[in-house]
């Protein structure tokens, strides 16, 4: 199966290409408040190294969030376009679930991404990598005590977890989006992706975790 990946829902800016499932090439940068500029010139890198054509696409992955919400319009909008272009169905790739395939245990986890000041969406997962809980927003006030003794995958959330004992730093990748799509094709394939928005998980729908 041949796909494109794009990963805009965070600070990290990328797009990926995998060829009969294998990954070829990755461009990728942490660039904030650059994606609009940066994502075109990263495919146009892209398909210069690779060669690709979107006459042999199976399909586009995009992270679909929840995430920036700048960085979602960007990304969804340059996916549906290329799509469009040539009737290209889209799979939206959960993000913290993309984010959660960094792990290296075998136990409980939860993954952090920053959202605004003192906002941060969050999800738990088993070892496995299975969901637990939906993705939600909430202050760290509220999560710091959940969270506490779980191990923690986080990204940007440096300053709240200084002294957390089982917290790891990660980079989304657009890797990781494409290797999900991949896994999960028939589940999450949009054929007609007209309607198709990001999981923005606004901080005013904001649910205490359990």
């Amino acid at each position: 199966m041949n796909i494109l990946a794009i990963e805009t829902a965070t600070e990290m800016c990328g797009i990926a290409y995998y060829e009969n499932g294998v990954l070829q090439a990755v461009e990728e940068e942490n660039i904030p408040r650059q994606h609009a500029r940066s994502l075109p010139m990263f495919y146009k890198t892209l398909q210069d190294k690779t060669k690709f054509s979107l006459n042999i696409l199976d399909g586009i992955a995009i992270s679909i969030g929840p995430g920036s919400f700048t960085g979602l319009r960007i990304g969804l909008s340059f996916t549906k376009g290329l799509a469009y272009s040539h009737d290209l169905p889209i799979i939206p790739v959960p993000t913290l679930q993309a984010i959660a395939s960094e792990r290296n245990h075998d136990e409980e986890f939860y993954v952090l991404l920053f959202s605004h000041r003192d906002m941060i969406f969050h999800q738990l997962f088993s070892g496995a990598g299975q969901l637990i809980s939906d993705p939600a927003v909430n202050k760290w006030a509220d999560l710091k005590s959940e969270v506490e003794n779980k191990t923690c995958i986080h990204v940007n959330c440096d300053k709240f977890l200084e002294d957390h004992q089982k917290a790891k730093k990660v980079q989304p990748s657009a890797k990781n989006v494409g290797a999900l799509a991949l896994n999960h094709f028939e589940e999450w394939v949009e054929k007609k992706p007209y309607k198709l928005v990001p999981n923005y998980i606004a901080p005013f729908e904001m649910n205490k975790p359990a």
